[in-house]
């Protein structure tokens, strides 16, 4: 066997001065590249954001004359009036989305440069600590094959070296830097793709936007050739709130709106959420959703939701090979299997597995039947009630804290962000309040 000895600092350091140079200039170059990105970066996301707030306060005016006049008596003329300001206010609303995609784009590239020079940072740790190691092992007469082949991970090297006495530090801590940047690297990648759903959605919600915008302008349509006939506009609300809810689904069956708003009232009863309030956001995570039900597990869950998704239909007994899940969103064309994000999401309140997982008991003690089902449009509402119903506020039936409890609903902690999400569904939950005493 090899004595192996340790070198002679003095060697060590004026062997690999050169070869430690090139990634030090290199990380230097990095640095400085970065830096000047993230400048330009904050600039044009400054001039975003206001922009964003500028139109955030017109649609904020919008949204309160809509709602006291939504306070008065229904009449042909106060509803032409309604969705006169409320076509606007989608179209201000629209305009709003593309600025806040625009700027969820830059976070995303910056995202993106900062993965970059984490992933450059840490192949020039990488190569230092290789370096390293290749002079420590080099001045013992074993080559870098030896090693390699003798010890297949770094934690095998120090293994070995960590028994001699004069081990320099410096090895290990380097070490120990590689293993931070790594977990931070995993993080950001997380939190990449986290940013790049919000994305997609976006782009789902402002659909669901033109839908909306498109659906008023054609009942305005249809009142303006209405004489006085006040039975037949009440008729054509009621019409038009069923297309509203035509989307959903619950295991490829359209849910009828009648059967929608007895279970909202159900889950009211129990959860303590305004029905009006589970109705409007049901309706615009419809909105999200053609994706609703189209997909199946094997192809849009992802894999480390499998088990807890077959677990569930098991309870149920329900096939899980025949049993609808969300579609995958499918935003990113540069990667690998050209979508970048799943979907996997169950049921009307469209619920993750693992998530409703988190729900299931509470959604059984709260109703007293077991098993709770997430396709079953009553335990979807209470399930759907009972998060909403967390934030505070939101059973007192307060619009501030509905607006943040819709939001977090979409977007978790960045709910401030999508305001205009929270202003559809209040807009609906007003809506769906005209109508509830006919159900």
């Amino acid at each position: 066997m090899t004595n192996i000895q340790y070198p002679i600092k003095s060697q060590i350091l004026k062997s690999k001065k050169l070869r430690f140079l090139i990634p030090f200039f290199i990380f230097i170059f990095l640095i400085f590249h970065f830096v000047f990105a993230a400048q330009n970066d904050n600039s044009q996301k400054q001039e975003l954001k206001n922009k964003i707030e500028n139109l955030r306060s017109q649609i904020e005016k919008y949204q309160n004359e809509i709602y006291q006049m939504g306070q008065m008596e229904e009449s042909i003329h106060n509803e032409i009036e309604i969705i006169t300001k409320d076509t606007e206010k989608i179209e201000l609303e629209i305009q709003e989305t593309d600025l806040v995609i625009e700027s969820l784009g830059v976070d995303i590239s910056e995202k993106e440069g900062q993965i970059e020079a984490m992933q450059k940072e840490i192949q020039a740790k990488e190569a230092i600590l290789s370096q390293f190691l290749q002079e420590l092992y080099e001045n013992g007469g074993a080559s870098t094959m030896e090693i390699i082949l003798g010890n297949q991970k770094f934690t095998d090297y120090f293994s070995l070296i960590e028994g001699l006495e004069t081990y320099d530090v410096k090895v290990k801590d380097a070490y120990d830097q590689l293993v931070f940047l790594k977990a931070g690297l995993k993080s950001e990648k997380g939190i990449l793709v986290d940013r790049r759903e919000v994305q997609y959605n976006l782009r789902m919600i402002q659909k669901d936007q033109e839908r909306s915008l498109e659906q008023q302008k054609q009942f305005k349509d249809r009142l303006l050739k209405q004489t006085a006939n006040e039975k037949q506009f009440l008729s054509e609300k009621k019409e038009k709130l069923q297309a509203e809810l035509n989307m959903l689904q619950s295991l490829g069956e359209p849910i009828a709106i009648a059967d929608a708003v007895r279970a909202a009232k159900y889950a009211s009863g129990l959860t303590d959420v305004a029905p009006e309030f589970l109705l409007g956001v049901l309706r615009v995570e419809s909105g999200l959703g053609t994706n609703v039900g189209g997909g199946r597990y094997k192809t849009d869950m992802n894999p480390a939701q499998w088990d807890t998704f077959k677990k569930i239909c098991e309870g149920l007994g329900i096939d899980p090979d025949k049993t609808p899940v969300s579609r995958r969103a499918c935003y990113n064309s540069d990667a690998k299997d050209g979508c970048g994000g799943w979907g996997g999401a169950m049921g009307p309140a469209q619920f993750m597995p693992s998530t409703w997982m988190g729900y299931k008991s509470k959604v059984e003690k709260t109703t007293g039947e077991i098993p709770a089902n997430p396709w079953d449009i009553k335990d979807s509402l209470v399930a759907m009630g009972l998060k909403l119903g967390a934030v505070d506020g939101v059973t007192a039936g307060n619009r501030k804290a509905w607006a943040k409890a819709a939001g977090m609903y979409l977007a978790g902690a960045n709910w401030e962000n999508y305001s205009w999400y929270s202003d559809r569904v209040l807009s609906y939950a007003d809506e769906f309040k005209k109508v509830l005493k006919d159900y």
